[in-house]
């Protein structure tokens, strides 16, 4: 009953490794393979490592990323794996007992779900690295998935499941982008969405995102997290405008959801964000424009335009 490749990537993470690999060997039944890609670090990660692959040859993989980069390393442990459902799985993170259990009856009831998500739990850790907050994250079946995804309605990517199929699609096109510094995941499962992917919601909590580095890339200099956001949607709209599956009504409401998250970067400091946003106060898409304050900026923006 093995059907998922689990791919891993790690960077200097010897702290959480053990407890992410343990995660996963709860549901050994479930596995084919695990695969770890190291990217180049420089802690006691390799050895950690080395005795988790000697202790599991047929199961666990240790290679070494060819390229620097999370994303090179998630793209190198797809294209070595062979399993008929895809499990990305970040090296400080876990997942939770009975994940592939339920999540493989969602695919088997249903022939035509892409990729199955589920509840997850945010745990955030204190300098002494005890937990300071633990949050459940409680989702839904959503009408438009890919809406949700799009005003970043967020979910961390170990509670995905996928199969091979749209993951060979999103292989083929480099959803996990290289040249992504900032909501790498956010772009990959967006990408799906608009490869016409269909989501399914399993109810109950079976993954871990932990957050536990205030100085990580997803809290890097705001002002450069605002470029790369920028560019992430400039990236996303041209997606969207080459789109042969989704209907042109459907496009326009996308592409004025994109339009507005750029205008809300140049109200939150990025300058270059409102240049070629051809929106008008009437079009915008208020729903994601938070607080009396920010939409009196954001129509000041506008005006301004």
């Amino acid at each position: 009953m093995s059907f998922i490749s689990i791919i891993i990537p790690n960077f200097n993470c010897e702290k959480w490794l053990a407890a992410t690999i343990d995660s996963c060997l709860g549901q050994m039944e479930f596995i084919k393979e695990i695969i770890i890609v190291d990217d180049f670090s420089t802690d006691n990660s390799l050895d950690i490592l080395g005795n988790y692959e000697l202790k599991y040859p047929k199961l666990i993989r240790i290679v070494s990323n060819k390229e620097k980069g999370g994303n090179n390393a998630r793209n190198y442990g797809f294209s070595l794996s062979s399993g008929n459902y895809i499990q990305w799985l970040d090296s400080d993170d876990q997942l939770l007992p009975n994940k592939f259990e339920n999540q493989l009856a969602a695919f088997k009831q249903n022939k035509s779900v892409d990729i199955v998500y589920s509840d997850w739990r945010l745990d955030t850790y204190n300098n002494e690295g005890k937990i300071q907050q633990s949050e459940r994250k409680k989702h839904k079946a959503y009408d438009d998935f890919l809406y949700e995804l799009l005003i970043d309605n967020w979910s961390v990517p170990n509670t995905y499941l996928l199969r091979r199929e749209i993951a060979e699609k999103l292989h083929a096109i480099k959803a996990w982008n290289p040249e992504t510094n900032v909501g790498q995941d956010r772009e990959y499962f967006t990408m799906a969405a608009i490869l016409g992917a269909k989501f399914i919601y399993v109810p109950g909590f079976f993954s871990i995102y932990n957050r536990w580095n205030k100085f990580s890339v997803s809290a890097a200099n705001k002002i450069l997290r605002y470029e790369n956001m920028y560019k992430l949607y400039c990236r996303l709209e041209e997606t969207l405008k080459s789109s042969n599956i989704l209907n042109r009504d459907k496009i326009f409401q996308y592409q004025k959801i994109l339009s507005t998250q750029k205008i809300l970067l140049n109200v939150y400091g990025y300058s270059s964000s409102i240049k070629k946003e051809k929106i008008n106060i009437w079009n915008a898409h208020w729903p994601i424009v938070n607080g009396w304050r920010t939409r009196l900026k954001f129509i000041l923006r506008l005006l301004a335009n």
